[in-house]
């Protein structure tokens, strides 16, 4: 009871019990729609982080993997004290040290089993042994101890392999030194790298390697793995600000980490994946603390009339608390056990299955986080008990006649003023209906907004995921290359090394020519003067295919022969003696060319003048040296390298800018023949033969391939270990060599790309037959790089599509419940309606008509700001990925619009059909 305002204490407990009881099964049907959207909280908060973070895993684990370690960046020949002042960088989760002295051989003179490396424990252990599956055994920890891979074991004759095994072995140790050693296999594991450009490791102890003159104190790579947040570039930036260089030479090498990678194609980036957790969350707090507000209005009246019987405050906050939480103390566990069931049978097989089924499967992928379905737990109960407790303290704190008069209408500040005209105006019934239906939205001002808000919310969300799906699938990155790409291949020694087949180990945005191979490992077999990859015969049979497009085919063109630097031109790509300092590259140029012949030939590339003008576009915005007046007017010649010098060979690289430089031609045919068919005396005796040199040139400068904004130039084979120029056409007439044909880009018509393909795989059978031991020619085709990345592409629209129908399932679940309670919430005023005349089919059709509202405004409102957002996704999308492709979800968008369109009829009919078996009187007395 109150007195004076007050209300007076009591302790009538067992009177509270029923009342929190009738209470309790008078919102029944409230309680039942907040533990769905409880369980459905729980659910859709772990599915969406879930099957996310289990994506991102199994596309981390596929690339580590597919390349044998979970490294991202390289430091050659690193110093203890690199080692250490890396080890100490906050930026830097772990450095490992690795020391590769030999390789091992089954017999003299065969070709090599197995690499021979050291690991210390970091390397190993996190750097890996990740990459692995099905280890047995451990890692060697004595001398004689070894560890080898399947494939290894295989190659050996063993299929069954066994702990304590003798395995002899001949071990190639630097140039000059070989050992006999006799080791006992102390394990094994499988290996998912490339066997074509991957060699197998083969793992020794530190003990060994003490035996052999080594020390792990002085290993030969630093393997260095950042924070994931951390892009590979501004790490390397980073790196070469905090650590001092032993030489001008030493240069860390490396990129990305595999997950930043891996977030990347799935989110753009963890600033996307940030939003998009914000914004799921978000939906889900808009789902629960809708529903209570919306449900609490009749509860408010019935707090009134509780207020009247003199409950206490405090009385009545227990008594609906003690709802919410029977409610959290069931629906908590079941949502978490739904979750937990998902992510620990379904995921996991789908996700291996569909991303790992060549790479090991689903080992080692862990998509069940016992944090994950904890911090769900806590913030759906945290949003349920929050709203709750908003809606009963701000009930409680009105006046008795307040709240039993309730009726969920904001009042405005201000009264407004009627038109009488307005006041006048006739309409008809149906007009009349969707003029009501328009002033009860009005009315409910509050519940009308939340709603249209949280609807478009979660759908947006839904319609980004389908835009970043779509978008960022991987058969973009193959759309957008050549039907049919022909190259020349390696030599027969490159091709043994792992040279020229890299391509098959990586992802189809990739470049395929990019390579390790130098240029003697691509021309040995035909180094020669005359010779050109695809022969002028040859290029015209495959234009002449039926099918191929020759206005919009490409070839490469220009000729391989060998350069020769002046000191000061070549300084950039060797290491400096230290006793050497810039003023031993000085001198006067002007009458003496000391030129530098290269060990081996160069590749030198003709642009046309569009490339040309995109290079000189981006050393103007790059602030680049390099002379391009004279590689336009052919008289200079470009250098291109990939990322292969330091900040203090890139100062060299600036200085070298106007070196004089030559290129000679290789021997022609028959003189190479010549000699490789001759004696050592024969050839002793042949002496060297001068051939014929260029007019000289100017060396335009070094340019650094991956720099950001580098134009996306069509190459043949380059990588680090070939010197790579670009000319002009007028420049290359200069060079005296007949242009070549490196390799060709050949796009078909619509409908005969499998007829072309196979057309052109027997013009390269045949010709590949009449070059007999010559490098032969090999084909890549889009067709085939689909296929192969079918089982991957199939994949990522699945999980990808199961994640996008959760989200628009969980928006579509949010306007349900919120249309029921609100249903259920308005009996009153349904019923009083009826009372004065309103028939049922007339309420029906008004409450349908202010779901179509409620439809035409989120629809509104998702294709006007709606639009601009998934703009703003497409702009952030399109700068993390080249490939990524921007497709309007129309037929998504109107598959949301038609179902909410279901919703808004069905649901008021089921409510009418529930709420008719009530007679009305009875109704009218129930409300009261």
């Amino acid at each position: 009871m109150r007195q004076n305002g007050r209300h007076t204490p009591n302790a009538n407990t067992p009177v509270i019990r029923m009342l929190c009881a009738a209470v309790s099964k008078s919102s029944r049907g409230r309680n039942r729609i907040l533990l769905g959207a409880v369980i459905l909280g729980i659910v859709t908060l772990c599915m969406v982080f879930g099957v996310s973070f289990g994506k991102i895993q199994a596309e981390y684990l596929r690339s580590i993997r597919q390349s044998g370690t979970a490294a991202s960046t390289y430091l050659e020949d690193g110093t203890k004290a690199q080692y250490n002042k890396i080890k100490s960088l906050s930026y830097i989760r772990e450095v490992g040290r690795s020391w590769t002295p030999g390789y091992a051989y089954k017999e003299a003179g065969g070709e090599s089993l197995c690499e021979i490396t050291v690991l210390d424990k970091t390397a190993w252990d996190v750097m890996e042994r990740p990459a692995y599956t099905g280890i047995e055994g451990h890692y060697p920890q004595k001398a004689q101890e070894l560890m080898l891979p399947v494939r290894a074991l295989e190659d050996l004759g063993i299929r069954t392999p066994e702990k304590g095994m003798k395995l002899h072995f001949i071990i190639e140790i630097g140039l000059f030194r070989t050992e006999e050693e006799t080791f006992t296999l102390c394990g094994w594991y499988e290996d998912y790298a490339e066997p074509a450009s991957n060699m197998a490791k083969g793992y020794i102890s530190e003990e060994k390697l003490k035996e052999w003159g080594g020390s792990m104190e002085k290993p030969d790579h630093l393997l260095i793995r950042q924070k994931d947040s951390m892009d590979g570039r501004r790490t390397e930036e980073k790196l070469y600000d905090d650590i001092r260089m032993a030489d001008t030479s030493q240069t860390f090498t490396g990129g990305n980490t595999y997950a930043y990678d891996a977030v990347n194609r799935f989110m753009g980036g963890y600033g996307m994946a940030a939003f998009g957790a914000v914004l799921v969350l978000a939906s889900i707090f808009f789902l629960i603390h809708n529903v209570m507000h919306i449900s609490m209005a009749k509860d408010i009246r019935q707090i009134g009339l509780l207020n009247t019987i003199g409950t206490t405050a405090k009385q009545i906050r227990g008594i609906y608390f003690r709802q919410i939480l029977r409610i959290l103390a069931v629906g908590i566990p079941a949502g978490v056990l739904i979750a937990a069931l998902l992510l620990s049978a379904v995921v996991p097989q789908l996700l291996g299955r569909q991303y790992l089924a060549r790479y090991g499967g689903a080992a080692g992928l862990d998509v069940l986080r016992p944090q994950m379905l904890a911090l769900a737990a806590v913030f759906t109960g945290i949003v349920t008990a929050a709203a709750a407790g908003e809606t009963i303290y701000r009930a409680v704190s009105r006046s008795c006649i307040e709240a039993a008069n309730y009726n969920g209408i904001e009042q405005p500040k201000t009264k407004r003023r009627v038109k009488k005209a307005a006041a006048l105006r006739r309409r008809t019934p149906k007009r009349e209906l969707w003029y009501m239906a328009w002033q009860n939205l009005c009315r409910f001002r509050g519940r009308s907004l939340r709603t249209v808000l949280s609807l478009f919310l979660g759908l947006e969300v839904a319609l980004s995921a389908v835009v970043i799906a779509s978008g960022a699938d991987q058969s973009h990155a193959i759309e957008a290359r050549p039907d049919i790409l022909v190259a020349g291949e390696f030599s027969s020694w490159g091709k043994a090394e792992g040279y020229g087949e890299e391509y098959k180990g990586r992802d189809p945005q990739d470049d395929p020519l990019e390579t390790e191979g130098g240029n003697l490992a691509l021309t040995s077999d035909n180094d020669y003067d005359s010779f050109s990859p695809v022969g002028e015969e040859v290029k015209e049979e495959l234009l002449a295919v039926d099918g191929v497009k020759k206005e919009e085919s490409y070839a490469a063109e220009g000729g391989y022969m060998c350069p020769l630097y002046t000191r000061k031109g070549v300084r950039p790509m060797v290491a400096d003696k230290e006793s050497e300092t810039d003023e031993n590259y000085t001198a006067n140029l002007d009458t003496v060319i000391q030129l530098i012949e290269a060990g081996e030939s160069g590749t030198i590339q003709i642009l046309g003048r569009k490339e040309i003008e995109e290079l000189k576009e981006f050393a103007e915005k790059s602030g680049s040296p390099a002379d391009m007046e004279s590689l336009e007017n052919g008289t200079g010649v470009l250098l291109l390298h990939d990322h292969i010098l330091s900040p203090a060979k890139e100062k060299q690289a600036e200085e070298s800018v106007g070196e004089p430089i030559l290129f000679s031609r290789l021997w022609s045919k028959k003189e190479r023949d010549r000699r490789l068919n001759a004696t050592a005396q024969e050839r002793e005796k042949m002496g060297d033969i001068e051939t014929e040199k260029s007019e000289k040139m100017t060396l335009c400068g070094y340019m650094d391939t991956k720099a950001e904004g580098f134009p996306a130039l069509r190459r043949t084979w380059h990588g680090p270990r070939i010197d790579y120029f670009v000319i002009s056409e007028e420049g290359f007439k200069k060079l005296g060599t007949a242009k070549k044909t490196f390799y060709m880009e050949l796009n078909v018509e619509k409908g005969k790309e499998l007829s072309a393909e196979k057309a052109v795989r027997r013009i390269l059978t045949r010709e590949n037959g009449r070059r007999g031991d010559e490098a032969g020619l090999f084909l890549i085709s889009k067709a085939g790089l689909l296929q192969e990345a079918q089982s991957y592409i199939r994949g990522s629209r699945l999980i990808l599509g199961i994640l996008s129908m959760v989200l628009i399932a969980a928006g579509l679940m949010n306007y349900l419940n919120m249309m029921v309670t609100g249903l259920w919430s308005r009996q009153r005023e349904f019923a009083l309606m009826e009372g004065v005349g309103m028939t049922r089919r007339q309420l029906c059709g008004m409450l349908v008509i202010e779901g179509l509202y409620y439809c035409l405004l989120t629809a509104g409102l998702m294709l006007t700001a709606g639009s601009g957002i998934l703009f703003l996704v497409h702009l952030y999308m399109k700068a993390k990925l080249a490939y990524f492709t921007f497709t309007c979800p129309w037929a998504v968008f109107g598959v949301m619009i038609f179902v909410l369109a279901c919703i808004c009829v069905c649901v008021p009919l089921a409510v009418s059909r529930k709420t008719g078996r009530t007679g009305l009187a009875k109704r009218l007395a129930q409300s009261n």
